[in-house]
């Protein structure tokens, strides 16, 4: 090259974009990389890209792309991660907790599926999108379950042992044995008394057992009370039906439980006698009535057609149609009313039998005497029989509602079975069947009439007997000590008491000295608490009424003897509900539900009371329920 030729212009230089904070405002998906300012981050790709050369015409390139607009719209599809997550020390993590614990126990009280629960919380996040509260709850099914186990049910037990426990308080232990399938259940009750509650029933267990032996129970109720911590020094009776398995007099339940506490009671269940009387009673009945029943109501169970055939006889005998009742031989009050159906549409029932002719069931026939050569006295004589039973049978009714009911005690035992006794002795004595089965009985042959009233006064003789047999009736049972205690009129004396205290063994247990002067105080708390009250004194049960009196008085000695006395059962009533609510819960829709469960369920609907806005309120101050609620250790797996 020539020392003339001009030298070439040098090519400028360019100048490196930085990034700028004030690109953001536009982009919030954007942000610097620290370490290099020549470099944006975009959030949503989750990656770095150069601005060195176009600075924010390389930000708009970028966010042109097919790939950052398919991160936004996912990006905004999605609800933030914050949503889900709330500090511990967030002010609103008690109100979701709560909140999350009422619902598995309003989705348990009201024996609903997990999946339903599940089911309904997405649909509430869904339709009440504007709730924080209702975002940030999780009720998946696995986590309910978790709830119901290992929060829920723990505390249900646990609320009771702190009330059995502090201070040791007496109790009486109630077991039963039902089926499921090929499974033997038995359930745990206890029963006692505090003058702030009454008399209270629970539930402490519910646990498959295949032995039914005596030796097998007994193990079973020994395990559980070790597992819980209470000791059989605290038991006071011990309450089941009357089977020899548990009241045998050799090697039953209740001897084998006597040896390790020699005090104990037997709470058996006293509606078992007076079911039972009415069976044996029955028998000496020449038209089976209960079978009279069962196939009436067979007959027209089974059939659409013979159901509107007897609503067109009700129609023409002027009688309204009832449907049929279901009589089950187990149900110790279903018999009663469902006779007294059949009486309400006698008239039609017997026309539409007749119609049948030569169809009607053979059974039936013979059952109600329509048979060929069978006479009106014959047909008449079925009806008078239903009307003695539907006539009788209202009494034992009445009888076994009592002894089933939530407030009667074992004070009133003694009173309730004298008094039935007393009634059948008397329709016997003045024979007296009913009113109208005596109208009835007037218009039958002298000799039908008279093999009638024999056949009903068998039944009392056969029931007073049966009654005498199985309730002991002396001034020597224990029951008879306590009708005192009924409050109803008149003082209570020391001598009284005395007696109450020596024959169930407390005599040790007490300060006698001390006793005698609360007696007197009692009494004058007695005095005036019947004048103020009156009627509304007599309508109160016998809980209430002691409950009254200690309300008003300290009676230390007094109250030690009562809570003993009111912890012993009336009867088996409570587990049988148990029984009851475990088949509402275990039904063939939920058939693969877990003992434990079931059991946990169980505990949860029968140890808490309250109703579901009460027992949210209850939550909210319950610290340590919804710390446990949000540990991660109420899961099965977290805790291996």
């Amino acid at each position: 090259m020539s020392s003339d030729t001009p030298p070439r212009p040098q090519k400028r230089k360019h100048r490196q974009q930085k990034y700028r904070r004030e690109w953001e405002e536009a982009n919030q998906w954007l942000d610097r990389v620290p370490e290099d300012d020549y470099k944006a981050n975009c959030k949503a790709c989750r990656r770095t890209f150069s601005v060195s050369h176009g600075g924010l015409s390389d930000v708009k390139q970028h966010a042109a792309g097919d790939l950052h607009s398919r991160n936004i719209r996912t990006q905004r599809s999605q609800a933030p991660v914050s949503q889900f997550f709330i500090a511990e020390t967030s002010p609103e993590i008690d109100s979701i907790t709560a909140a999350e614990v009422t619902q598995v126990y309003h989705t348990v009280k009201h024996n609903l599926s997990y999946n339903s629960a599940d089911c309904g919380h997405k649909l509430n996040q869904k339709t009440l999108s504007d709730s924080k509260m209702v975002k940030k709850m999780t009720l998946g099914r696995t986590k309910q379950e978790a709830l119901v186990k290992d929060v829920l049910a723990p505390k249900a037990v646990g609320d009771v042992l702190k009330i059995l426990t502090s201070p040791p308080l007496p109790f009486s232990i109630q077991t039963d044995a039902s089926n499921k399938g090929n499974r033997k259940m038995f359930p745990l009750a206890v029963q006692y008394f505090t003058p702030e509650s009454g008399v209270t029933n629970k539930m402490l267990d519910f646990i498959e057992n295949p032995d039914e032996s005596a030796a097998g129970i007994v193990a079973l109720l020994e395990q559980s009370l070790e597992k819980f911590g209470l000791s059989m020094d605290q038991v006071t009776a011990f309450s089941a039906d009357n089977t020899n398995v548990n009241y045998g007099i050799h090697n039953s339940v209740f001897t084998n439980l006597k040896r390790k506490q020699n005090d104990l009671l037997r709470g058996n269940c006293h509606a078992h006698i007076v079911h039972n009387t009415v069976k044996h009673a029955l028998d000496k009945l020449t038209v089976d009535v209960e079978n009279v029943v069962l196939k009436v109501y067979g007959h027209f169970s089974i059939s659409a057609k013979r159901r509107e055939s007897l609503k067109e006889f009700c129609e023409f005998c002027d009688v309204e149609f009832q449907e049929i009742l279901r009589h089950v031989t187990t149900r110790w009050l279903s018999l009663n009313p469902a006779i007294h159906r059949l009486m309400q549409t006698w008239t039609a029932l017997k026309s539409y039998f007749i119609s049948l002719g030569d169809e009607c069931p053979k059974q039936v026939q013979a059952l109600l005497k329509l048979n060929r050569d069978s006479t009106v006295e014959d047909e008449d004589i079925v009806e008078i029989y239903l009307l003695f039973c539907n006539n009788i049978l209202s009494l034992f009714e009445e009888v076994v509602k009592s002894l089933e009911s939530n407030r009667t005690t074992c004070v009133e035992l003694y009173s309730i079975m004298d008094e039935f006794r007393q009634k059948l002795i008397q329709r016997r004595d003045d024979q007296f069947y009913g009113y109208l089965t005596r109208q009835k009985l007037q218009r039958l042959l002298p000799h039908d009439a008279h093999m009638a009233r024999a056949e009903f006064t068998a039944f009392l003789n056969t029931a007073i007997s049966y009654v005498e047999k199985w309730f002991d009736f002396s001034e020597e049972n224990w029951l008879f000590s306590l009708q005192p205690l009924l409050l109803q009129h008149g003082n209570l004396t020391f001598n009284q008491i005395e007696k109450v205290a020596t024959k169930l063994n407390l005599i040790n247990k007490l300060k006698m000295n001390e006793l005698y002067d609360e007696c007197t105080t009692a009494n004058t708390i007695l005095r005036r608490l019947r004048e103020e009250y009156s009627d509304a004194w007599k309508s109160k049960g016998v809980a209430a009424r002691w409950m009254a009196v200690f309300k008003e008085v300290d009676v230390p000695n007094m109250l030690s003897i009562m809570r003993h006395i009111l912890s012993i059962p009336a009867s088996t009533g409570y587990v049988e509900r148990i029984f009851s609510r475990m088949t509402n819960k275990w039904s063939d829709c939920r058939s693969r539900c877990s003992v434990e469960l079931i059991r946990s369920e169980l505990l949860i609907t029968l140890n808490f009371e309250q109703t579901c806005p009460e027992f949210h309120t209850t939550a909210l101050k319950d610290k340590e329920l919804l710390s446990a609620a949000r540990s991660n250790k109420k899961y099965s797996w977290k805790k291996k």
